[in-house]
């Protein structure tokens, strides 16, 4: 990524916390977001707490502090033991900023610093193990609070996620359906016109084909191979002997003499 569409990047407290959902992430870690040292009120908390799950790894507690502007920061300065109510329970206490906002030589020597970039979180300084207090009760009983209403979000987007999933399937077999249903009325409109163009008979707009017109093509049916041409020969045929037929009916009136009669 270049240097010009880092500079695009709006460094905000969500990404922070997006990065750190992402950097301190299960099944090795349980992060919690906006954590205070008990339940029941306080103005004082820790932006992120991410807890260990991995025995081998100690269960270490890391609390963060998020600080995307130089004012922000240097407010945290002047009063730094804001953060010793929740950071005495951390094994580690660590500042995410963006780059600049933490000039060099102005972090606390017990604190570390993860510089934000637009994707990751790069660590410029590690801070230093520290000797932690035992949790108590009061501050297990917030990080309790916080990790069900993580889960709780959790369940809320992912049902989220399945609902817009499924208006997506929803809307694609509508889509597919009046698509095929287009095509078949187009493809009969198009036999209607070769029925119209071959046979000179017109379709009413809002109606079927004429009775005679039914009629016709049922006796058409009924004629074995009607549409080869040894069919329409057939006919010509018969047409033929019925012409003979009735000249000779007229021959045999003449020679009787009754043609005058008749008329």
């Amino acid at each position: 990524m270049t240097e010009a569409t880092r500079s695009e990047v709006k460094y905000t407290s969500q990404l922070a916390r997006q990065l750190l959902a992402t950097k301190f992430a299960a099944p090795e870690w349980a992060t919690m977001f906006e954590v205070a040292p008990r339940t029941g009120g306080g103005t004082r908390y820790a932006d992120a707490v991410a807890v260990n799950l991995w025995q081998s790894r100690g269960h270490a507690v890391h609390g963060f502090e998020i600080k995307v502007s130089r004012g922000d920061w240097l407010r945290e300065l002047k009063d730094p033991a804001k953060a010793e109510e929740i950071q005495r329970f951390c094994d580690y206490w660590t500042i995410v900023a963006p780059k600049g906002v933490v000039a060099d030589g102005e972090l606390p020597p017990t604190w570390g610093l993860l510089e934000m970039r637009p994707d990751r979180l790069m660590q410029i300084k590690a801070g230093p193990k520290l000797e932690a207090q035992p949790i108590t009760r009061a501050f297990f009983a917030s990080l309790m609070r916080r990790g069900h209403e993580g889960l709780d979000q959790v369940s809320a987007e992912k049902l989220e996620a399945e609902r817009a999933e499924m208006q997506k399937a929803i809307a694609e077999k509508v889509e597919r359906e009046v698509a095929m249903r287009t095509r078949d009325h187009q493809r009969l409109r198009d036999l209607i016109v070769q029925f119209e163009k071959e046979t000179g008979l017109s379709f009413h707009e809002y109606a079927g084909p004429d009775i005679r017109t039914i009629k016709v093509a049922q006796a058409l049916e009924d004629l074995s191979g009607w549409r080869d041409q040894s069919a329409l020969s057939r006919l010509m045929d018969l047409a033929g002997e019925l012409e003979r037929a009735a000249s000779t009916v007229r021959q045999a009136v003449g020679h009787t003499g009754l043609k005058e009669a008749a008329c």
